[in-house]
């Protein structure tokens, strides 16, 4: 069994008359992925309370290659084949949406983010002749490059009215590392070597990409973390041959990537699972022979910090602070005109309109 994992924390929501309370927990973790049955792979997910549920019943392959949930509706991005060719489908709470037809060839959603009313995917479809990166808002495709040369998108976050995608785009001798920005594309390498951006993060308006270059002749990977486009140290020591950055978190101060660092032990070759914090390693798995990867990462702090706002127009406490479980916000006098929630990384989560006077 091969899984893509990510884990999300989940704001749960009360609102009463006269006094609103607002519960936050981080409870539940989600698994996407896909199991063989012993004759074809199934698309599976993994649910917060341990249940395995299949997306597809296993009369075609197919993948979950990544999950999101928002407001209790569970987004799962992935493809299913049609009988000869790879189809990107998009499952929400179970039930599929096609992405493609199959008419043009192989396609397959590769990332999903939701943001308020708006579903985004990121994937990559055959043109019948080359492979293209692709974002969906909505179910509407969107090309991220001219077709010319093949092309792929691997992840898409979403901070506030911007879309980030990051990917690679072949430049007719090596692919090159690339985070588009609304469409508009930034180039993270030089084209010197085979090159890939696998995973994109957005903190406070900085961009962070966690990808990796191809060393020519050397057969590893070097782990690469770029920051508003600009490389940053992510360091492996001389134990490792190479390694692969294949995700990034930042939490406060602190920006961890997860991916896989290889060794040879006499003739044989060894990955290891692996955790960057700030540029060095903090974590790696056991020894050869088995092999291990970290796919996914994401850092729960345990407790939300919470700034107080009482004032004296608009009597607003919240407590306790910082925050473990629940925070209780209670609004004794005033005249509140909208009140909004958001993720902590910047994505809008609920908003209530209208006059609320306690």
């Amino acid at each position: 069994m091969k899984t893509n994992t990510k884990q999300y924390k989940l704001l749960l929501i009360s609102f009463f008359i006269g006094l609103c309370s607002t519960a936050l927990t981080a409870q539940d973790i989600y698994i996407a992925g896909y199991d063989n049955d012993g004759s074809s792979d199934i698309a599976q997910v993994w649910d917060g309370d341990g249940n395995k549920n299949n997306l597809t019943n296993g009369n075609n392959d197919a993948r979950a290659n990544d999950i999101f949930i928002y407001e209790s509706d569970e987004y799962v991005a992935g493809h299913e084949f049609n009988g000869s060719v790879a189809v990107a489908t998009l499952w929400k709470n179970g039930t599929p949406q096609l992405l493609t037809d199959g008419s043009n060839g192989g396609a397959s959603a590769t990332s999903v983010f939701v943001s308020g009313s708006d579903v985004y995917v990121a994937g990559y479809e055959d043109n019948g002749s080359y492979v293209v990166a692709k974002i969906w808002k909505n179910g509407a495709p969107q090309n991220l490059t001219d077709g010319s040369n093949p092309s792929y998108a691997n992840s898409v976050f979403v901070f506030g009215n911007d879309v980030y995608v990051a990917g690679k785009e072949y430049n007719g001798t090596n692919y090159v590392a690339k985070v588009w920005k609304n469409g508009v594309p930034q180039i993270l390498t030089n084209g010197a070597n085979d090159a890939s951006a696998s995973s994109v993060f957005v903190n406070n308006g900085d961009v962070f990409v966690a990808g990796n270059v191809y060393l020519a002749g050397n057969d590893v990977n070097e782990p690469k973390l770029w920051k508003n486009g600009v490389e940053e140290p992510l360091n492996i020591n001389s134990a490792y041959d190479g390694a692969k950055a294949k995700s990034v978190y930042v939490s406060g101060n602190d920006v961890y990537v997860a991916g896989t660092a290889t060794a040879s032990n006499g003739s044989q070759s060894c990955s290891f699972a692996t955790l960057w914090k700030n540029g060095s390693i903090v974590v790696t798995s056991p020894a050869c022979p088995e092999n291990n990867s970290m796919n996914s990462v994401f850092v729960d702090d345990g407790q939300l910090d919470v700034e107080n706002n009482t004032g004296p127009e608009n009597k607003i406490a919240l407590y306790p602070n910082p925050v473990q479980d629940i925070l209780l916000v209670e609004i004794s006098s005033g005249n509140i005109q909208k009140t909004s929630l958001f993720s902590i990384t910047g994505q809008h989560l609920k908003s209530w309109e209208g006059k609320t006077k306690v």
